[in-house]
């Protein structure tokens, strides 16, 4: 608004100069004044173009009336005496800067958590006339609409969710509720992206309570642990069993007369001289007999 201003006074002060008569005859009044009024117009006409940036749409207005057409990337000629108000429409961060909201919220248990979230979000371009017309600047709907809707959107999420749900290390859910109930509150001015939930603080007490529980889950599974390596040993102690009770009946039935008798031969071979050996006989009275020499 600047440069109309400083057109609109150069060009009245050169029309005031322009009628007023010279007292100096080597100073025409009307030149100073002409020259004057073609500068406020040079400045006039460097305000009829204005240039948006690559991501950012701008928001033409004037005494309080708003364009309906929002000024797209690139350079646009607008009313001179009119501003623009720029806005992102890039991702962006809230909080700004890789900071992140402190959240005071309630668990379905009534239990009282301190979070730190952030998100990432957009505005969208068809709707930054509205924003501005409804809300105000780009600051503005940060510090008042988006912080707002994220403070109102976390307490609302944390509130249908158990504090075991809080803290289980899967945050995925908790986080995408999160983003459901911010852009349920956002509804169509901007986009939310992503929520980030950096980390919950809980009472000490309940702290104390979920470090009991994963204690005694921990314990649960080395116990299980250790039923399951029992278990395991008891099989293979069964299994060699099995195998020991097979082998057994396979050489019992293999234990023919005949072949214990050309076992015994083998053997009576592959004895040195001098050897003892019992010999059976058929009334069971065992016979000895020294090999190499006569029998007894």
């Amino acid at each position: 608004m600047a440069l109309p201003v400083i057109a609109a006074v150069l060009v009245a002060i050169g029309g005031i100069v322009f009628t007023i008569p010279s007292r100096n005859p080597k100073v025409s009044n009307r030149l100073v004044g002409f020259g004057l009024m073609g500068l406020g117009g040079i400045v006039l006409l460097t305000n009829v173009f204005v240039v948006i940036p690559v991501g950012e749409v701008g928001v033409a207005h004037f005494l309080g009336k708003v364009s309906e057409r929002p000024l797209e990337p690139g350079v646009r000629v607008i009313n001179p005496l009119a501003s623009v108000e720029k806005m992102s429409i890039r991702e962006q961060s809230y909080p700004p800067q890789g900071s992140v909201e402190l959240i005071e919220a309630q668990t379905s248990e009534q239990l009282n958590v301190t979070l730190e979230v952030s998100i990432i979000y957009r505005i969208l371009p068809a709707n930054v006339v509205g924003i501005y017309r409804e809300i105000g600047s780009e600051s503005d709907m940060e510090r008042q609409f988006v912080l707002n809707s994220v403070r109102n959107g976390v307490r609302d999420a944390v509130a249908t969710k158990s504090i075991n749900e809080i803290f289980s290390p899967n945050r995925r859910d908790v986080a995408e509720a999160m983003r459901t109930e911010i852009q349920s509150k956002a509804g169509t001015r901007f986009e939310v992206e992503q929520v980030f939930l950096r980390d919950v603080q809980a009472p000490e007490r309940v702290r104390d309570a979920i470090e009991q529980k994963l204690e005694r889950e921990q314990q649960v599974a080395a116990e299980e642990f250790q039923t399951q390596i029992i278990q395991e040993q008891a099989r293979q102690q069964a299994e060699e069993a099995k195998g020991i009770a097979e082998a057994q009946r396979i050489i019992s039935e293999g234990l023919t007369q005949e072949y214990l008798t050309f076992f015994y031969i083998q053997q009576l071979a592959e004895m040195p001289e001098g050897s003892l050996v019992y010999v059976p006989t058929e009334g069971g009275i065992p016979l000895i007999r020294n090999l190499g020499g006569g029998s007894r």
